[in-house]
């Protein structure tokens, strides 16, 4: 998956910018340039909203985390870690990996029908709500305007209304995310490359 930056904020993974140096050099550069690689545990962030974060269906992308929607809550969880992910769960679904339910792991989003759903051709895999695993045999949804943001056993999130899993940080590749210095436009992950080849 090619990250794009949110904000000032990018996930890169070093092996797969293909440099002629090691990895540690590449930190090296980077920090000298003034990149600050961030710890960012998005199931950790996920779970600070329950309890806090208002639920508003259709809100702007930009009220998260204070209200947010179920797409919105993971387009912002993603957004920290310095993945930018599109605003609808049935956008979020045609990005990243696919995954088998028995596969799952922290941080793998998980689709379902919702009261609304969203469909391209086949009304039978609409999709309308969606959370992030906890990897503990939970998923953590921005549910609806009574329960605000919560924490649910998987088998009761999806039910029957199961309409797939994608992954957007491969589980044998190691996924940093930089802040980016103040002045500096960075757009994609590939930037990066750029930016270390030409301070060689």
């Amino acid at each position: 998956m090619e990250y794009r930056a949110v904000r000032n904020r990018i996930a890169v993974s070093i092996n797969c910018l293909k440099l002629p140096i090691s990895n540690e050099e590449t930190l090296t550069i980077l920090n000298q340039k003034g990149f600050k690689a961030v710890k960012v545990d998005i199931i950790s962030l996920a779970r600070e909203c329950i309890g806090k974060s208002k639920y508003s269906r259709g809100v702007r992308s930009s009220e998260a985390p204070a209200v947010l929607d179920c797409s919105s809550f993971i387009k912002w969880l993603y957004g920290e870690r310095g993945i930018w992910l599109p605003r609808r769960s049935i956008q979020q679904r045609e990005v990243g990996q696919e995954v088998n339910l028995e596969e799952i792991i922290a941080g793998d989003v998980v689709f379902v029908s919702g009261r609304i759903d969203y469909y391209d051709h086949d009304l039978k895999d609409g999709v309308g709500h969606v959370g992030i695993a906890s990897g503990e045999g939970t998923i953590i949804h921005a549910a609806n305007k009574k329960s605000h943001v919560i924490e649910t056993p998987i088998g009761k999130f999806i039910g029957k209304k199961f309409r797939g899993v994608r992954r957007y940080i491969p589980k044998d590749i190691e996924v940093l995310t930089f802040e980016t210095p103040l002045g500096r436009e960075i757009e994609t992950a590939d930037d990066i490359r750029w930016i270390v080849l030409q301070s060689l």
